[in-house]
């Protein structure tokens, strides 16, 4: 009876003291509501000499007893919110609790839910508040009975600010006057700033928001009642940054405003970041796809169902291998310790059963410990531009005239036929094809009547070979023929002779009878030679032998025709003695921009001065110099002859650009590239970016991997990478992508046979496309006619040379030829 007369009277001590703070009570439980997000909330605390027995502010808390509050406080703290019917109350509410101790206080702080919520986010704050509860509470159960005199703001920062100072969120606080009267470690790391700083300032506001609309929105909300609502703002820091924070306010009995915050600035750039990575995945033109470790798929963006056809439903946690991208046919790097990258071309189907070529980039993403994680796949489609080459590699391995073999192919045809010859001990003869009296039926009745009869011939030839023979068109009237399976020669001599008599039979030609013949040299494998382009210029020689002794007729090659080898030896000591006499020269043959008419740069072309026969070209010289010793010295020479004039040039006020010519053996010299630097060392007021570097495709066959490295290392110097003779049915399409070529030179037999034929044209305009696909400029060389001007325009090829625009010139006649043309532009 006594203990129980003892709880009644504490009981209403408590009742009295909570009757004379229960303004300050309901303000800390407003807020605690406000933060927490709950529908109603109530500090509960337990006597020190009774314990167990709650006192209750306000005698009760929706139908709770004192029981319920004792096994509230008692239960483990692993879960945010509980049921009320764990403490046998007749409520499907729930309830929350956040302990409120100081020292050998102790108390809860309790929130009711009408229904479940997540978990609150202000853990911080409400700690804050719980505490000063505590805090309240402690001062009212020491004063017992007498009256308890006003807790004034500056005793409760000073027992609060060790808490506050050492928070690990922003903390600080201001008077009524707007000065700062509370300012924590965070705030001084954040902002820059320390505490004696901003005492000093008038009105540390402006400090933080130097925007006067700004700084108006945040006193605005100092002055409003506050809620305990957290809300964005973007102040700056002592560094001039603005940062994003988050901030809540509380207003103290007296006027004086505690606010609590969080630098949210590197959140806020994450999310943007994410949400830019989010879209650039979502509007890439690419595929994209992210798999595991095992290579299930658990992300695809839009892009990857344009090009497979497949959903992201359908995608979703699905082998790779669904898709075609299966780690048995491609080399993923998935083991530890392997490439991060992969890159290849595959082939894969759609979801409607179409096949899709795809450029396929793989990157693997490890964790610390080098173990697979994702990888992420990559996929262009390249399904257009393959059909495009493989139209282009047609036109390019097929004559267009005849539609039989060009010399690309035959030679590709002749090396599998001699190992075939080797397999099967049997002969085989290369034959080189000249047409007798072409020429005037050419000049006599026309281009058109010409091809016609190209078509009828190589028509005949087919007709008369065998199956396992063939026939191809090297150019102009000439063609070569491939007989196989040959046991002695006069096989091959009774096949010949058929074709003579099918040549031999008369052609009409629109309503005009034209007769020609042909002219055969004959090489055999591997009697005369045991390579094919050998086999093909001892050909080529016994043509001309039979051409010499009457035509119409073949000729087999005989060893005297190596005394014209012995000629070409001769020749090379020539050339030797010259490049030591200084007998070669550069002239130089202007580009022209076919829109703008201005000299876009020159080439320069190799001469050589000889002392009896004149003023030589390349081609009458060149064969004696490539494959020799003397090729990569000679290339260099025309490097550094170039580079002087051109600073000739550049001292007179002329900074032209200028393009050289490099051979095979000068490209894949190992020395090239060396050469190359410490020579534009040597001239250096001219600018790498006013040189241009034409090879030709069949320059890089050889080793494809190594010549693009060298015009690589060239390009990244400055230089501008030209393919020069593009579709004269030396090269391949397959390289053209994979080298770094920045101009495409259109070959001098397309152009001159432009107005005549539409084939030509569509070669053109089929180059100019897959220029333009490949981001490349396209040129054309040997326009000798002024109308195939507008023709080329039309096709849409900016930039010409040829004898149609000017002759090579020396190079102290450029200037003069130029300010002739200029002036021509000008009266036009």
């Amino acid at each position: 009876m006594r203990a129980q007369k003892r709880q009644d009277d504490q009981a209403s001590v408590v009742s009295m003291l909570l009757q004379d703070q229960g303004g300050e009570w309901r303000r800390l439980c407003e807020q605690a509501t406000g933060v927490a997000g709950a529908d109603d909330a109530c500090f509960v605390f337990f006597s020190s000499t009774t314990p167990g027995l709650p006192h209750v502010p306000g005698g009760g808390f929706h139908g709770w007893a004192p029981p319920h509050y004792a096994a509230a406080g008692r239960q483990p703290g692993d879960e945010w919110l509980r049921p009320c019917r764990e403490l046998h109350l007749d409520s499907d509410a729930f309830y929350a609790v956040v302990p409120a101790e100081r020292g050998d206080t102790r108390g809860l702080l309790l929130l009711l839910y009408g229904e479940a919520k997540v978990p609150c986010e202000q853990g911080e704050l409400l700690a804050l508040l719980a505490g000063h509860g505590a805090l309240l509470w402690r001062e009212q159960e020491q004063a017992q009975v007498r009256a308890r005199p006003e807790l004034s703001t500056e005793r409760l920062l000073s027992r609060l600010k060790p808490l506050f100072m050492n928070a690990p969120i922003l903390v600080n606080g201001f008077d009524r006057h707007g000065r700062c009267i509370l300012w924590n470690n965070e705030c001084e790391r954040v902002f820059g700033w320390s505490f004696e700083e901003l005492q000093a300032e008038a009105s540390p506001i402006s400090v933080f928001y130097p925007d006067p609309e700004d700084r108006r929105q945040v006193i605005a909300t100092f002055e409003a009642p506050t809620g305990c609502e957290f809300r964005e703002w973007h102040p700056v820091d002592r560094a001039g940054r603005r940062l994003t924070t988050l901030w809540a306010n509380i207003v103290l009995p007296n006027g004086d405003m505690i606010c609590v915050g969080h630098d949210i600035t590197e959140q806020r750039k994450l999310e943007n970041q994410q949400r830019l990575a989010a879209s650039v995945f979502d509007s890439c033109y690419d595929g994209i796809v992210l798999t595991d470790a095992d290579n299930r798929v658990l992300h695809v963006n839009p892009a990857f169902t344009r090009i497979t056809g497949y959903s992201a439903d359908e995608a979703l946690d699905k082998p790779a291998a669904l898709f075609g991208l299966d780690s048995h046919e491609i080399p993923l790097p998935a083991q530890e310790g392997s490439p991060r990258h992969w890159q290849g071309e595959c082939f894969i189907q759609r979801k409607n059963g179409s096949e899709c070529a795809l450029l396929l980039a793989i990157s693997v993403i490890r964790d610390k410990a080098d173990k697979v994680q994702y990888h992420a796949l990559v996929l262009t489609d390249i399904t257009l531009l393959k059909e495009h080459e493989a139209e282009l590699r047609q036109r390019a391995l097929y004559d267009p005239l005849t539609r039989i073999p060009n010399r690309q192919l035959f030679s590709e045809l002749l090396d599998k036929a001699m190992a075939a010859a080797d397999r099967s001990q049997t002969m085989l003869a290369v034959c080189y094809l000249d047409l007798d009296g072409f020429k005037q039926v050419n000049d006599t009745l026309g281009h058109a009547a010409g091809d016609q009869l190209l078509m009828e011939m190589g028509r005949r030839m087919e007709l008369v070979l065998r199956n396992c023979d063939t026939v191809a068109r090297l150019g102009g009237d000439e063609f070569a023929l491939m007989i196989t399976g040959l046991h002695h020669e006069l096989e091959c001599t009774e096949i010949l002779d058929r074709v003579l008599a099918a040549i031999d039979v008369p052609v009409r030609l629109d309503g005009h009878q034209a007769r020609v013949s042909a002219s055969i040299g004959v090489s055999v494998y591997d009697k005369d030679a045991s390579d094919g382009q050998t086999l093909l210029r001892y050909a080529d020689k016994a043509m001309y032998e039979a051409k010499k002794q009457g035509k119409r007729r073949h000729l087999f090659f005989e060893p005297v025709l190596h005394l014209q080898e012995q000629e070409r030896y001769r020749l090379y000591q020539e050339l030797r003695q010259a490049l030591i006499n200084d007998e070669f020269l550069l002239h130089y043959q202007p580009k022209i921009d076919l829109f703008s008419r201005h000299m876009i740069g020159l080439e320069a072309l190799l001469r050589w001065q000889h002392p009896q026969k004149g003023l030589l070209t390349p081609v009458e010289f060149m064969p004696a110099v490539l494959d020799s010793d003397m090729e990569f010295e000679l290339g260099q020479w025309v490097i550094r002859r170039l580079l002087q004039q051109m600073t000739a040039w550049s001292q007179a006020g002329h900074d032209y650009c200028a393009s050289f010519n490099v051979s095979a053996g000068q490209l894949m010299h190992e020395e090239f590239f060396s050469n190359l630097t410490y020579l534009l060392s040597l001239y250096a007021s001219v600018a790498p970016e006013r040189l241009e570097l034409e090879f030709q495709e069949s320059a890089v066959l050889e080793d494809v991997h190594k010549a693009a490295a060298v015009l690589e290392q060239c390009r990244d110097l400055g230089l501008v990478i030209s393919l020069d003779n593009f579709g004269s049915g030396h090269g391949s399409l397959v390289h053209l992508n994979r080298l770094p070529v920045d101009i495409i030179k259109i070959d001098r037999r397309f152009i001159n046979e432009l107005l005549a034929g539409s084939d030509e044209a569509s070669m053109v305009e089929g180059v100019v496309q897959l220029a333009s696909a490949l981001r490349m400029l396209v040129l054309a060389e040997g326009m000798e006619q002024p109308e195939l001007s507008d023709r080329l325009q039309q096709l849409g090829c900016h930039y010409v040379q040829g004898y149609g625009i000017s002759h090579p010139l020396p190079a102290e006649e450029v200037h003069q030829w130029l300010a002739e043309w200029n002036q021509r532009l000008r009266l036009q």
